[in-house]
This record gives structure tokens, C-alpha cells and sequence, in this order.
């Protein structure tokens, strides 16, 4: 569908330009509907439709009651009339365009292909008989003889009729495939636009390179600001854990007041445990932190949970 943008901001935060490779499908399009691409499969999907309908009645005669047979007699002639002349069209294509020099393979492919249409044409001949078989019935008097001479005459030609199309309809089939694949494919022309759309790729790549770097070279201060970012970021998840540790504090002693629920007990419970669970975590901060030059340690005095600040000697 066709859009008025000419950019638009993409996942990273960067403006991106719609028509990056708008020009090459353009360039590359096919002059008229029969050079698209998916009309070649689909004459060559018909081509192998009719060579399939011929050698299915043609093994129907020789393979009465294997299916299994049949199906593999009749692959093994799709292959041959109709697989094999594609293939050798392409690499004749690549071999004339100088990508490949082995020529071993194109001969190899006609053999097969002439090998195919020799075993079509010695079973058509020997089944020529069976094609238009003689259904005349046996006469005695001479007119009946006459018309019998006429009938297998007529017969005769007709079973002629079906062995020559037997023939040729493949030949010709497996010539369009071997023709069309030929035509179609263009290894050029294919590298060629490969090639030019990498191209566009690795300028995009380098212009967002280039943007990054005048990015950073235009804000001298960035790495500054990154760094008083992650100061901000270390303070404010360094007061959350000891608004956390101070808040567990005073939960585990509130759960242990009403646990005990005697006087004796609960002024057993000191400051000097959360005190000193303060000292361990300023200790363990300092060990993430080896320039905190003491300043952002917890005074345990002024920092005391409400508990705490109970005066001694007296119930809680």
C-alpha cells in the first residue's frame, strides 16, 4: 500500500526513511504478466499435470494390481520427463552466463532425459496392441468378414493415433519445462539485485554509524552525565535498602513483643541488635563502593526505629 510518509521513528529512537529499497523492485520489475515470477511454476505444474494423466494410463496397462508399482513407475518417469529438464535448463543458464564450468552435468541430465524417452517409446510400442484392443466379433459369411477387415483397420490406426500422442505429448511437455526454466531464470540478474540491496543496507548501517558518532561528538558532557546518572540511580537504591532493612526491624521486633507478651521479656530487647545490623550494613555498602568517603553511611543514632527511642528501664 502506498504511504505519503517519508520517514518514520523506529524501535531504537532513530528516523528511518520508508523508501529505502522502493527503487530496486521497481528496476527489477518484469516487463509484462507472463515474466512475473510465479507464472513459470505454474505452467510447469501443468506441464507435469499431463505427463502425470499419460504415463498413469499407460502403467494402468502394465501394472494391474500393484499400486505401490504403479505409483513408483509413474514417479520415476515424472522425474525423468519433467524434474531433470528444469534442472538442466537452469544450470545451462549459469553454465552460458560463466558462473560454472561443469559441463559433465549437462550431459549427464540429457542422458537421463534421453534415457526416459526411450523407455517411453520401447513401452508404448510394446503395448500398442492393448491401447485400442479388437472388440469385432467372429462372422461367417463374407459380408461379415468385410466388415470385420474394415473395423480392424480402423483400429489399428486409432491404436497408432493414441501411441504417437503416448510419445510426443511428453516430449513436448518436458521441451517447455527445459524452455521456461531456460527463459525464467537470470542468475545475473539475481546477484545483481542482491548485491545493490546489501549495498543500500551497509550505507544505511554506515549513516546510523555516523549519526551515533555525532551524537556523542556533539555532547562533550555525555559521558559525565551518564556517570552523575548512575550516582542518582546507586543513592536512591542505596536509601530504598535502608528505608527496607529499618522496616524489617521494626517488624521483627513488634512480631516479638506480642510473641512474648511478658515485661521482662520485652526489655530484653535492646537497641544494641539493630545497631549493630546497621554496622553490618554499612559495611557491606562501603564494600560496593569503595570512594563513599563516609558521608552517605547510616548514623544509628539518628536513624534509630521509633521502638528505640524508648528510654530505658521502661515497657515499650
Amino acid at each position: 500500500m502506498k504511504t505519503d510518509k517519508l520517514w518514520y521513528l523506529g524501535q531504537s529512537g532513530e528516523i528511518r526513511y520508508v523508501g529505502l529499497d522502493g527503487h530496486i523492485s521497481r528496476k527489477f520489475a518484469p516487463d509484462c504478466a507472463i515474466d512475473k515470477s510465479f507464472v513459470p511454476y505454474l505452467v510447469m505444474v501443468f506441464c507435469l499435470t499431463v505427463d502425470l494423466s499419460i504415463f498413469i494410463s499407460l502403467f494402468q496397462m502394465i501394472s494391474y494390481d500393484s499400486t505401490l508399482l504403479l505409483a513408483v513407475q509413474v514417479a520415476g518417469f515424472a522425474f525423468g520427463f519433467d524434474v531433470v529438464p528444469i534442472y538442466l535448463g537452469i544450470h545451462l543458464r549459469r553454465v552460458r552466463d560463466g558462473l560454472s564450468r561443469d559441463r559433465f552435468l549437462l550431459w549427464l541430465a540429457l542422458l537421463v532425459f534421453v534415457m526416459a524417452c526411450a523407455a517411453n517409446v520401447i513401452l508404448r510400442i510394446a503395448t500398442i496392441d492393448q491401447i485400442a484392443p479388437d472388440l469385432s466379433s467372429s462372422a461367417t459369411d463374407l459380408l461379415s468378414t468385410v466388415k470385420e477387415n474394415v473395423q480392424d483397420d480402423a483400429v489399428s490406426m486409432t491404436a497408432v493415433a493414441m501411441t504417437v500422442m503416448g510419445i510426443t505429448i511428453p516430449l513436448l511437455t518436458s521441451l517447455g519445462s527445459f524452455f521456461i526454466s531456460y527463459m525464467s531464470y537470470n542468475p545475473l540478474q539475481i546477484r545483481l539485485r542482491r548485491c545493490e540491496e546489501y549495498r543500500d543496507l551497509l550505507r544505511d548501517e554506515e549513516r546510523q554509524i555516523l549519526a551515533i558518532q555525532s551524537e556523542y561528538d556533539a555532547d562533550e558532557d555525555y559521558a559525565q552525565r551518564l556517570r552523575d546518572c548512575d550516582d542518582k540511580k546507586y543513592a536512591a537504591m542505596r536509601d530504598y535498602h535502608r528505608a527496607l532493612v529499618l522496616s524489617y526491624c521494626d517488624y521483627v521486633n513488634q512480631a516479638m513483643k506480642e510473641h512474648f507478651a511478658e515485661p521482662a521479656a520485652i526489655s530484653a530487647l535492646t537497641e544494641q541488635d539493630c545497631l549493630r545490623i546497621l554496622e553490618r550494613l554499612n559495611r557491606e555498602l562501603d564494600a560496593f563502593c569503595d570512594s563513599d568517603d563516609g558521608d552517605n553511611r547510616i548514623n544509628p543514632e539518628e536513624t534509630k526505629p521509633e521502638f528505640l527511642h524508648v528510654p530505658k528501664g521502661t515497657v515499650a
